[in-house]
């Protein structure tokens, strides 16, 4: 899905209400609510990245995250 810069960066697994793991970035989280599915990333401004329609939603949304995220970090520095 993504290439994951271990050298700094965490990574934990976390799971979607349909059951679906997925290997995610310390900085981003997972929200399910009534009103908003998708990965909210949390490092300089908090950003919502809703999922996008189709059976991987969740994932294109969650690598759209991640490379915002790595962006911010490169940016900004860990």
């Amino acid at each position: 899905m993504f290439i994951e810069d271990s050298s700094s960066i965490a990574y934990r697994q976390l799971g979607s209400a349909d059951g679906t793991v997925f290997s995610v970035p310390e900085f981003i989280l997972r929200v399910d609510e009534a009103d908003f599915h998708g990965w909210q990333l949390r490092y300089g401004e908090w950003t919502d990245f809703a999922d996008r329609p189709g059976a991987d939603g969740a994932a294109q949304a969650l690598q759209l995250a991640v490379e915002e995220m790595l962006e911010r970090v490169e940016y900004r520095g860990k």
